[in-house]
């Protein structure tokens, strides 16, 4: 069944766009926290809830999500296109500039940086910075 369109102002259309799209991307975030097993090398997700909470935690969110497009349909919001591209090279740069301040001569705000340890240090983040440049974009 076709939902009904109920106009909004456009400062009220673009103000719940916003709100829902930080919703969606929330829910989002949760269900892959829920789905996906997250081992990571510095970061690991520990699983402190029942199966039973996590499914039924997934299914709200499905509902959740399933609410959202209802209400983008019945108010008519925008939608937001985003560019891989483009949001792969945040990430990147971003990434890039992070580990540029990990650098021994930027560490400097938190001591005096061994010096036997300088040049292992800054080859092994430039060893980093180097496989990070050679993602596409």
């Amino acid at each position: 069944m076709k939902q009904r369109k109920t106009e909004l102002t456009e400062n009220h259309r673009r103000s719940l766009t916003s709100a829902l799209m930080i919703v969606e991307q929330m829910l989002s975030e949760i269900k892959e926290s829920l789905t996906i097993k997250n081992e990571l090398c510095c970061s690991e997700m520990q699983i402190d809830i029942s199966d039973e909470d996590r499914s039924h935690n997934l299914e709200i969110v499905d509902k959740a999500l399933k609410q959202i497009c209802k209400l983008a349909e019945i108010y008519e919001t925008e939608k937001y296109h985003q560019s891989l591209r483009r949001v792969i090279n945040a990430k990147k740069t971003k990434i890039w500039e992070i580990l540029c301040d990990m650098k021994s001569k930027k560490q400097k705000g938190f001591g005096e940086f061994p010096k036997e340890l300088v040049k292992e240090y800054d080859r092994s983040i430039d060893e980093l910075l180097a496989i990070i440049d050679k993602i596409y974009i």
